[in-house]
C-alpha cells in the first residue's frame, strides 16, 4: 500500500460490534463516501485472516456517523485523518482503536470550506478545500497553523522534493473550470510557480524522476479526461493524451484507472515512468468491473480496484493478480473511495 487471495469467495458481515480497544491488524480499512447530502459516510473493515467484512465501523465505535461525503483518508503516525466534504470537518481518529480524537471544523469565517484531499509532510497534514485554500494542520497539536490561498476549488495534491503541488479544479463552476496547478514551497509555504495544465485538473501523483502527473478531467465529452505531466526540473507541461480518471503508483509504474462515462466502460492501464511509455493499455478490462472508481497497488504483485457499482448500489473491492485476473471480491459499502492496508 503476504496473503495470496486465490479463491473467489463472497464475504460475510461481522455482526458483533468491535471493541474500541481493539488493535486493527492484517486487514483493510475502507472509507465509503455514501451519497451526497445523506449523511451516510461510513468505515468498513475487511479482515484478511477471515475474509469477513465489518460495516458501519465508525458508527459502532463512536456512536455517531462520520458525516456527509467522506472524501479522503490518510494514516500518519498514530492518527488517522478523514476529510468529510459535505460536513466540512476533518475527523481525527486513533490509529489503533479508530476512536475519534478530535473533530476539526472547517468553517472559516462561518463559510463551509468543504475539505477534499489530504497529504502529509514533516509533521503537517495539508488539506485542500473547495473554498480556494490549502490548510496546514500540525499533527501534534491538531491545530490549524496556516491557510494558503490558491486557485478555485483545489482538489488533488502531491509532494515532489520540497514542493507541494495543488490542482485547482474550478470544478464547482461547470463550463468555466480552472486550468492551473500551483507549486508551494514547503519551507516558506508560499506559492512559487504556476502551471497551466488544461481544464478541471484533479488527481495528482509524483514519480521518482522529478515528474508530477495529474488528471486533466476536461468535461467528459469533447474535452476528454487525460494524463498530463509536469517536469519539475525544466517546468515543462505535456499532455500525454492517455485516458485516465485516477492515478496510483508502485515503484516506477503508474496504474491508470479510466471510467468512460459515455460508454460506461472501465479499464486499467500501466505507464512506465522511466521510459515514459504506456506498456499495457488494457491490463484490466471492463468485463470484471461495473463502475471503476480507483485502483490501489496491493502487496508486491496485486491490485485492488474500487467498484462503485453505478454509484447507487453497495460497492466492492475487487482483487486482481499480476496477470490482471480477478481473484476475489468483497462488498464493503456505498461508494467506497479510499483504503488503508493495516499490516
Amino acid at each position: 500500500m503476504a496473503i495470496a487471495l486465490l479463491f473467489f469467495t463472497s464475504c460475510k458481515k461481522e455482526e458483533n460490534k468491535p471493541s474500541v480497544a481493539e488493535n486493527y491488524t492484517n486487514g483493510i480499512l475502507v472509507l465509503n463516501e455514501g451519497l451526497f447530502q445523506h449523511n451516510n459516510s461510513s468505515l468498513s473493515w475487511l479482515d484478511l485472516s477471515t475474509n469477513e467484512v465489518t460495516t458501519d465501523l465508525f458508527l459502532s465505535i463512536n456512536n455517531r456517523p462520520i458525516g456527509d461525503t467522506g472524501n479522503d483518508m490518510l494514516l500518519y503516525g498514530s492518527k488517522l485523518y478523514i476529510a468529510v466534504t459535505g460536513s466540512s470537518t476533518i475527523e481525527v481518529l486513533d490509529r489503533n482503536s479508530l476512536k475519534s480524537i478530535k473533530q476539526i471544523p472547517f468553517n472559516y469565517n462561518n463559510q463551509s470550506q468543504e475539505p477534499r484531499k489530504l497529504v502529509v509532510h514533516n509533521g503537517k497534514v495539508f488539506v485542500s478545500s473547495f473554498d480556494g485554500y490549502v490548510t496546514a494542520i500540525d499533527t501534534s497539536s491538531l491545530q490549524i497553523t496556516k491557510r494558503i490561498k490558491v486557485g478555485r476549488n483545489p482538489e488533488g495534491m502531491c509532494i515532489s522534493n520540497n514542493s507541494l503541488y495543488v490542482a485547482n479544479s474550478g470544478g464547482l463552476d461547470f463550463g468555466n473550470s480552472d486550468t492551473t496547478v500551483f507549486e508551494i514551497d514547503l519551507s516558506s509555504l508560499n506559492i512559487i510557480d504556476t502551471f497551466v495544465v488544461g481544464d478541471n485538473p484533479g488527481d495528482m501523483i509524483a514519480d521518482d524522476y522529478n515528474n508530477v502527473y495529474l488528471v486533466k478531467r476536461g468535461n467528459n465529452g469533447s474535452n476528454p479526461s487525460e494524463l498530463v505531466r509536469i517536469n519539475t526540473t525544466n517546468k515543462s507541461v505535456v499532455n500525454l493524451g492517455i485516458p485516465v480518471t485516477t492515478i496510483a503508483k508502485r515503484g516506477g509504474l503508474l496504474y491508470l484507472s479510466h471510467f468512460n462515462y459515455n460508454t460506461n466502460s472501465s479499464t486499467v492501464s500501466i505507464f512506465d515512468c522511466s521510459s515514459q511509455t504506456l506498456i499495457n493499455p488494457n491490463f484490466i478490462s471492463n468485463q470484471d468491473l461495473t463502475t471503476l472508481y480507483g485502483v490501489i497497488p496491493y502487496k508486491s504483485d496485486q491490485l485492488i480496484c474500487i467498484d462503485a457499482m453505478s454509484f447507487t448500489n453497495s460497492g466492492y473491492l475487487r482483487f486482481f493478480n499480476s496477470s490482471g485476473q480477478l481473484t476475489n471480491s468483497f462488498n464493503v459499502g456505498l461508494n467506497p473511495n479510499s483504503i488503508i492496508h493495516y499490516e
